[in-house]
């Protein structure tokens, strides 16, 4: 009985370890905060205070950054449903992923969820600017096979598409981290090759900048 015992807490033990996906919370109908008020508090910095987010606050940003708004129907339409930002196209091509202390994820918005790539905290391979007390870093990447199809034989064209359509959710998420009191920096001074082999990235799909997400106080 014992020896049973031993071997389910190894079992459990590694489960821990291993595959610790993180379910998200609902983001809430309203933050109490005006936008211009948000426009305000967001601010960008170099330095944090090493603080963990919130799960509730970290599900908040994230659903800004690049979570779903609902179905669409026949009387809203799809302009009021689908993602927080508007894409080019009729299939969103961004991909976004969290890298903290405790490994690196995909986000997974249409079921709300961090999914673990890796149990190592990899940020200081992303970049050689890594900020070791941020509280977490996003990675957005661009899917190049749902790029929309004016872009397919313009390889340039379509880069600056996938980086000015992630940079409508990276503002959005600066705003949402703003008004929980987080600040953040983006950068594009990243190591690609390494970024591809810690986030398990498939060829077509090319990795863009980070934000670096964190307490300053």
């Amino acid at each position: 009985m014992r020896k049973i015992v031993s071997i389910l807490a190894l079992v459990l033990s590694a489960a821990f370890v291993f595959g610790q996906d993180i379910s998200l919370s609902k983001a809430p109908a309203k933050l109490g905060v005006d936008l211009l008020d948000a426009i305000r508090m967001r601010a960008a910095a170099r330095t944090f205070v090493a603080k963990e987010v919130p799960v509730a606050d970290l599900s908040t940003i994230l659903w800004a950054a690049d979570g779903l708004k609902g179905t669409p129907d026949a009387v809203s339409s799809a302009s009021k449903a689908g993602g927080t930002y508007p894409v080019s196209g009729d299939v969103n091509y961004i991909n976004l992923y969290l890298l903290n202390a405790k490994g690196v994820f995909r986000y997974v918005p249409e079921s709300n969820l961090l999914k673990q790539i890796s149990n190592k905290d990899a940020r200081a391979s992303v970049t050689p600017e890594n900020i070791a007390t941020a509280a977490f870093m996003l990675l957005y990447t661009c899917d190049t096979t749902k790029l929309p199809p004016f872009v397919k034989n313009n390889p340039a064209m379509g880069s600056e598409l996938a980086v000015a359509t992630a940079s409508y959710s990276s503002q959005n998420a600066a705003l949402a981290a703003g008004t929980l009191k987080l600040d953040s920096i983006v950068m594009f001074n990243i190591q690609a090759p390494a970024v591809a082999t810690i986030a398990k990235l498939p060829k077509e799909e090319t990795p863009l900048f980070i934000m670096q997400v964190g307490y300053t106080q």
